[in-house]
Order: C-alpha cells, then sequence, then structure tokens
C-alpha cells in the first residue's frame, strides 16, 4: 500500500514483509483477504493509495501479480490548520506562572 499526494510524491507505504507479516502459501486459485487498519496522520488534503499483490519467485526475485495504481481517493479534513505534510497529535497547555 503506497500513500501519494496529488503531485505524485509518495507520502508512506508499507507491506506484509516491511510489518513482518508471514503470509502464508498460496497455490494458484486460492482466494484471499488482505486487511490493513491505518492511521493517516498527515495534513488535510487529497490523497491516492495503490495496491499491489506481489510474490518472491522461485529465482528469489520479487514478482508482480496484480497493481492498482491511484485506485482509491482520500480526502483528509480537519478543524485544525497544519504546517507541512505529517500532522502531529499534539496537546498543548499553557499556564500562567505570575
Amino acid at each position: 500500500m503506497t500513500i501519494k499526494n496529488f503531485n505524485g510524491i509518495e507520502i508512506a507505504g508499507t507491506n506484509s514483509m516491511i510489518e513482518k507479516v508471514y503470509t502464508g502459501k498460496f497455490t494458484k486459485g486460492d482466494i484471499a483477504i488482505a486487511e490493513f487498519k491505518q492511521k493517516l496522520p498527515i495534513a488535510p488534503g487529497q490523497y491516492t493509495l495503490s495496491f499491489s499483490c506481489t510474490h518472491i519467485n522461485a529465482k528469489g526475485e520479487l514478482e508482480v501479480l496484480n497493481r492498482k495504481y491511484e485506485a482509491l481517493l482520500v480526502e483528509v479534513i480537519s478543524s485544525k490548520d497544519c504546517v507541512g505534510i505529517v500532522k502531529l497529535d499534539t496537546e498543548m497547555n499553557i499556564e500562567r506562572v505570575k
């Protein structure tokens, strides 16, 4: 899964190898469901999500089985402004001392 902004810049991404999730072994015709639960701490705006399914073939090479570029449009909205791309999860307290 890859998240890009509308300028085509990759903001973030992950996959089962990065997440250290063992996917098991599959044979042709098997059906599986892959679910991602993701918090998106990014600035308000429009983004796209791309998905792919790959595997390591018998030669040890990464082989693409299916790719869906810009498959999903995500619009992030917020009641707060943001500086930059990452939306910090900040709690702030100001206290008068004198």
